[in-house]
């Protein structure tokens, strides 16, 4: 896969869409983003320090309804790279990398869907690891840097991302690094007030069962 590298840009996800024509995998890196998009078009602090990092991968054959493995590939493999460098990290559903009870990842994902299938998806990643976070972000987000408690080499992070994301990642593994599966959560739910239920498993469709039998597609959840 092709490798860009930029040192600063204002989203790595705007600037990868640029190759969508060529219809090959490219993977583009930049030290700094000044306009870092996360979910539901919230902003992403991307101050220099972090992986910031956007993959762009064409598909044949790859059904739309499996586009949530797209998702737990990458989450599995953003836990791989944390564990080589001794951070261990759990996923929060959907696409939350956790360590410690703080965010230290964020994962998006846009796909490019032509009769049923999947054609192209573009995937975010925004991987904390020296770089400071706003002060309004500390209680709830951490680093590399904070957990271990000295900083690492950035690109040696990125190399070894770029390596885990180039494997085949099972599913299974997706739940057995679950931060969410078998705990208490509390669930706000678009247009329906926040209620407490247990989750029980991740669907192989990417949704979340709840011990009520409810199975959520999508929805702010926060362990209790």
């Amino acid at each position: 896969m092709q490798t860009i590298i930029l040192e600063k840009t204002t989203s790595t996800n705007d600037y990868v869409k640029k190759y969508v024509s060529g219809k090959e995998n490219v993977a583009v890196f930049s030290y700094e983003q000044t306009g870092g998009k996360g979910t539901k078009g919230r902003s992403f602090s991307s101050k220099k320090g972090g992986v910031y990092l956007s993959v762009l991968k064409f598909y044949n054959d790859f059904p739309a309804e499996n586009a949530y493995r797209i998702i737990a590939d990458t989450a599995v493999a953003v836990v791989k790279t944390l564990a080589a460098f001794g951070i261990s990290a759990t996923i929060k559903w959907p696409n939350d990398i956790f360590v410690g009870g703080k965010k230290i990842c964020g994962i998006l994902t846009e796909s490019c869907v032509e009769n049923k299938n999947i054609s192209y998806c573009v995937t975010g990643i925004g991987l904390n690891v020296n770089n400071p976070l706003p002060d309004d972000l500390q209680s709830i987000a951490t680093t590399a840097k904070d957990v271990l408690g000295k900083p690492l080499r950035v690109e040696t992070v990125l190399a070894t991302l770029l390596y885990n994301l180039e494997k085949p990642q099972d599913f299974s593994l997706y739940k057995e690094y679950s931060c969410v599966i078998g705990k208490k959560i509390i669930v706000t739910a678009f247009g329906r007030q926040p209620f407490t239920a247990t989750a029980l498993s991740v669907t192989e469709d990417g949704r979340l069962l709840l011990d009520s039998g409810e199975v959520l597609t999508s929805a702010e959840i926060k362990l209790v």
